[in-house]
């Protein structure tokens, strides 16, 4: 039950916008997001294909990482290759010692980012494909929340600090805006960001709440591609911060090609809270808005989105979870699936048919029960076609899970 909660935390944390911990104020502010858009910068950098990282797993297509966080101490990293179907360890962590910040890939080469309590150690490791491992400590705060194959970054409050795979060196660029509200994925080699846009600076810290929602009531969203090849941004579209509709809750979910998909749950308090979640898209072409498909709660239960993504795209979306079914909305060819699967119980029951990745030969992964590793209930896995799963079928591949 636990895994399962993770996998679906993580999966939530690559596309719903991650809100910054802190706000710049005027006197830190970088040239105005309108003049940085437009004005020549040369790049500083090489840039790749940008991926958002977690805590917990990470997924290239042909194989995940993940840690189990299991209870114990010493905590395995473990690799599923998905053409094997066979789930490895790579190598144990002292969570005694080491917090989670982090797991991404370049290359054949898995990063575990990582902080001590208190954080007074930033450092991250390097497990290489022989199964060598090495640890390097970071010289300041280093939360990296993307990567590429060339660097990780960490891009938060005023900032956008880099990591270079290749030398190790740590440089900083000042964000070319201020008030930055959060970061929601990345698209190519851009970061989709939102920032705040009010004509007074948002009031800080504790004891300023009261005057920091009022400042927010008269204030703007704004959706921004940054580039950190030249630290400029480009407006993609704003919002009022606070929807008119206070019932209607948006979250952003990817994209795919031009277009933006976000997921909007309308919960009707007059209708016994009844809750409908509705898929839109905005394309950044057109620069219009687009209702996809929605579904309707079944029995009052509540859901989330959940999104699948393959090559950083948004392919599949599961519009709801009812107690024995599951809706789908398939972005590729616009069609709703209805498909069984078991809820994952608190005695280590169930858990079957929950999708939790693509695989970048036409598999999905999928929940399939539970396994015992080391007297704690951990989510079993397996592999079935695409085409099968969303027609209704459970003809498994299992996953050779690994056991202690």
């Amino acid at each position: 039950m636990r895994k399962l909660v993770l996998l679906l935390a993580a999966a939530l944390a690559l596309t719903a916008c991650t809100a910054a911990p802190e706000v710049s104020s005027p006197a830190e502010a970088a040239p105005p997001a309108e003049t940085a858009a437009i004005g020549e910068a040369a790049a500083a950098f090489p840039v790749g294909t940008l991926q958002m990282a977690i805590p917990e797993v990470m997924d290239t297509g042909a194989a995940s990482v993940e840690i189990p966080f299991s209870g114990l101490e010493a905590e395995p990293i473990l690799k599923l290759d998905y053409a094997a179907g066979v789930q490895t360890k790579l190598c144990d962590i002292d969570l005694s010692r080491q917090i989670p910040v982090a797991i991404m890939q370049h290359g054949d080469t898995v990063e575990y980012f990582w902080d001590s309590e208190g954080g007074t150690v930033f450092a991250h490791t390097a497990i290489r494909p022989d199964g060598s491992v090495e640890e390097q400590t970071i010289p300041e705060k280093f939360y990296p929340n993307f990567y590429d194959e060339y660097a990780a970054y960490d891009i938060w409050g005023t900032t956008c600090k880099r990591l270079d795979w290749q030398t190790g060196k740590l440089t900083t660029a000042s964000l070319p805006f201020v008030q930055l509200d959060g970061t929601c994925g990345a698209i190519g080699s851009k970061v989709l960001l939102t920032r705040v846009v009010s004509d007074t600076p948002l009031p800080e810290g504790e004891g300023n709440e009261e005057m920091r929602d009022a400042v927010l009531q008269n204030s703007l969203r704004e959706y921004d591609l940054y580039d950190p090849a030249t630290n400029t941004i480009e407006k993609v579209f704003d919002e009022p911060y606070y929807p008119e509709e206070h019932n209607e809750l948006r979250s952003y979910l990817g994209y795919c090609g031009d277009k933006l998909y976000f997921g909007v749950t309308y919960t009707d308090s007059a209708a016994a809270f009844s809750t409908r979640n509705t898929l839109v898209s905005y394309d950044r072409t057109a620069g219009t808005w687009q209702e996809e498909c929605s579904a309707d709660s079944k029995g009052g239960e509540y859901s989330n989105f959940w999104p699948l993504l393959q090559d950083g795209q948004l392919r599949l979306v599961v519009l709801w979870r009812g107690t024995d079914t599951l809706t789908l909305y398939s972005i590729d060819n616009g069609a709703r699936y209805e498909v069984p699967y078991e809820e994952a119980g608190s005695d280590a029951t169930g858990n079957r048919n929950f999708p939790i990745a693509l695989t970048d030969d036409g598999r999905i992964l999928v929940t399939d029960g539970y396994i015992d590793r080391s007297g704690v209930a951990a989510s079993r896995y397996a592999l079935i076609d695409l085409g099968a799963y969303l027609a209704g079928s459970r003809e498994y591949t299992a996953v050779e899970m690994w056991t202690e």
